[in-house]
């Protein structure tokens, strides 16, 4: 099937389509008209946008719920075995297992946009307990200092993370301040 051309059909005159019907192409855009630009964030230096969490606060969720669900399950498994072989030791992981849970739900928290200072504190709390722990492990057998290393890191990042000026800025934006 061809298009007629202009003037060659009675139904469309010579100038193409008549006026109030759409010709057969793409419609086109006016003349000189251009897209507006858009914008991904705000200027440099201003921190994230106040409606977009920053991927640093997203991270420390993220740590938050994976070392806190891993804490969880590990701590449940070995509480039974804990108690057994020391009253201290099981006391030690069962304040581990509840401080894994404040990891989780504070990591939760932070995730879906609530206050950060559960997690914030609950690693606090968690480096005073890693260095009781591992002061406790070196004192009684001379435990390596390996084996703890982690309990340090993981929720020194979390804090380093959630102190940030951008994650700061975030939250002050939403009317925290910690």
């Amino acid at each position: 099937m061809t298009t007629p051309t202009p003037g060659s059909d009675p139904n469309y005159p010579q100038g193409g389509a008549p006026q109030g019907q759409p010709g057969w192409g793409a419609p086109q855009q006016p003349q000189g008209y251009q897209p507006a630009p858009s914008y991904t964030g705000g200027p440099a230096g201003y921190g994230a946008p106040t409606g977009q969490r920053p991927g640093l606060v997203t991270a420390a969720a993220i740590i938050g719920i994976v070392w806190g669900g891993l804490g969880v399950l590990f701590g449940l498994i070995a509480l039974g075995v804990a108690f057994a072989l020391s009253g201290l030791l099981g006391l030690i992981i069962l304040v581990g297992v509840i401080l894994a849970v404040a990891l989780l739900v504070g990591g939760i928290f932070v995730l879906t946009g609530r206050d950060p200072k559960l997690l914030l504190y609950t690693c606090y709390v968690a480096i005073v307990v890693n260095i009781i722990s591992l002061i406790i492990s070196l004192a009684q057998n001379g435990g390596s200092a390996f084996s703890g290393i982690l309990g340090f890191i993981l929720p020194g990042v979390i804090v380093a993370l959630l102190l940030q000026p951008a994650a700061k800025q975030y939250y002050a934006s939403r009317g925290v301040k910690y």
